[in-house]
Parts: C-alpha cells; sequence; structure tokens
C-alpha cells in the first residue's frame, strides 16, 4: 500500500478516520478539526496510506519525535511505522516514542511487531472546578506574573534542566522548534503562562493551553530543584484554578508520567485530581 505525505487536501479524511478510531477505541471523540488543521501545518512528517481512494491509515513525527497514528489494520499501521521511522533516520535521532492505550489494538499490535518496547505509563488526570477554591499561598520571597516574549529562552531552559535530567526520553529542541511547537498555535495564550521568580531568576513555571469546550489543561508545571517542598507547585496549581473559572472553566486535566520522581502524582493527587485514564509510552531505538 503505497505511503505518501500528507497535505491540506487530506485533513476531512484523516479528521473522520481519527474520530472513528476515538469513538470505537475511548468511546469519546478527543481529537479536534483545529489540532489536526495545526498538525498538518508544522509537523515536519505526515504520511496517509490509501486503499482503493479511501484512507486506511495516517502518522505523523513532531519535533520531540513523538509518533502518532490510527490505522485501519496492524499491516497498515506497520507500514505507517516504517516510513516514519525512515525519516526519523533522516534526521539523525536515535529513537521514536509512541503512547498508546491496550484498546486500541491495531496501534498495539503493530508496536509489539515493529520492535517497540514498553516502558512505562502516563495517566490522565481531571480536576473540577465546582465548589469553594483554595487561594495560592506563595513562598516568602516569589514574586509572579505572566509570560511575555523575551521569557522564552529561560522558560526553555527551566523545562530543559527539569525534564532532562530523569525522563529518558525527552529531546531538548532548538529555540525555534521549541517556541513553534509551544507558541505557535491556537491553544497558546501568555496570559495563562505563569512564571515565578526569586531576586530575578526563574525559579518556576506553570503553563497552561486556553479554555477549550469548557476545560483547562496543565501543559507543564516546573519547579527548580533548589525550591521544591515549599509548596510553590501546589501554589501554582491554585493559581490557575481560579484564573481558569474566571474564564469559564468547569474543570482541569493534565497527564502525567508515573515515574516522574519529582513528587509530581502525588502533587496532583492533594490537589483534588482523580485519573480517568492510563497510557503505555512505547519506545524504539533506532
Amino acid at each position: 500500500m503505497p505511503v505518501r505525505n500528507a497535505t491540506a487536501a487530506d485533513l476531512d479524511d484523516v479528521l473522520a478516520l481519527l474520530t472513528v478510531r476515538d469513538r470505537s477505541v475511548l468511546g469519546e471523540v478527543e481529537v479536534r478539526r483545529r489540532y489536526v488543521e495545526q498538525e498538518l501545518a508544522q509537523a515536519r512528517d505526515c504520511v496517509v496510506a490509501r486503499r482503493d481512494s479511501r484512507l486506511a491509515g495516517y502518522a505523523s513525527l513532531d519535533a520531540e519525535q513523538n509518533v502518532a497514528l490510527a490505522a485501519v489494520d496492524s499491516d497498515t499501521a506497520g507500514e505507517l511505522l516504517d516510513d516514519i521511522e525512515g525519516r526519523a533516520r533522516e534526521r539523525s535521532v536515535d529513537h521514536v516514542t509512541c503512547v498508546a492505550v491496550p484498546e486500541d489494538t491495531v496501534l498495539w499490535q503493530a508496536l509489539e511487531q515493529n520492535g517497540y518496547r514498553r516502558e512505562r505509563d502516563i495517566v490522565r488526570m481531571w480536576r473540577s472546578l465546582q465548589g469553594e477554591l483554595d487561594r495560592p499561598s506563595w513562598p516568602d520571597g516569589i514574586t509572579v506574573r505572566t509570560y511575555e516574549d523575551a521569557d522564552g529562552d529561560r522558560v526553555h531552559a527551566l523545562l530543559d534542566d527539569a525534564y532532562a535530567g530523569w525522563d529518558p526520553d525527552y529531546v531538548v529542541l532548538d529555540r525555534e522548534d521549541w517556541l513553534a511547537f509551544m507558541t505557535d498555535h491556537d491553544d497558546f495564550d501568555p496570559s495563562l503562562w505563569f512564571l515565578c521568580e526569586r531576586n530575578g531568576e526563574l525559579v518556576a513555571c506553570a503553563l497552561h493551553w486556553r479554555v477549550s469546550d469548557g476545560y483547562g489543561w496543565v501543559k507543564d508545571i516546573v519547579v527548580r530543584e533548589s525550591e521544591r517542598g515549599r509548596g510553590l507547585g501546589r501554589a501554582l496549581l491554585a493559581h490557575a484554578f481560579r484564573e481558569y473559572r474566571v474564564r469559564g472553566a468547569a474543570r482541569v486535566g493534565l497527564k502525567v508520567d508515573t515515574n516522574n520522581p519529582t513528587g509530581a502524582p502525588k502533587l496532583y493527587e492533594k490537589a483534588g485530581f482523580v485519573i480517568d485514564r492510563t497510557y503505555r509510552i512505547w519506545t524504539k531505538q533506532l
């Protein structure tokens, strides 16, 4: 089955394929048209496979070496993986990762058959914003403000320092790729990126996407190691909850790696988040 580059003309068919996959696998439709449009416009590599003019599969490889894939059968999924892995090798990267749920038997089987290794789990969590919300209690000496364009390099460096130290799949992006990945899309809202400083030094940040369909989303919360244990992460969450409710959100979601050694999973549980889905991270060395 021929695999080719995806184009804007494939948008409706790709969206239909992902919608069917979500309904059958997740029981709800998570995909949004604007997300697919952005992926086709931004991803370096997006490919489709067609059978008798019908779309049989779609896959993409983003700047962080993450593979996303949906297909009607495991053979098509395998062909798409082969193509995407070839593109990854052309980038001279040493591995690719893919996140899947057990219910997606097509993708799960293809990953097993194509040499991917099951590594660890990510959980999705939600927190209702109904009822009374705590006020944030900031540690002494901390000032809080929102993101400005000039902060990009410092935020980027803080995230790299925090994640690269423990996440074996974390990919350090160059400045332009990082800015495009994090800010060049409709979900970016600088007024929902909160930066914490001590004596002018960036020591923590909480980056959130704008409200969508009545919910907010925590993209990243990072606290410098020297500042942990002082309640800064809890204060950032409380601050975000209040900001989101003002903007009309009824709940806030996030995903967290269960192997995160910083105490993030426990922090989120204490803040009222509840797990509703588990994902498996798969990795292949190239």
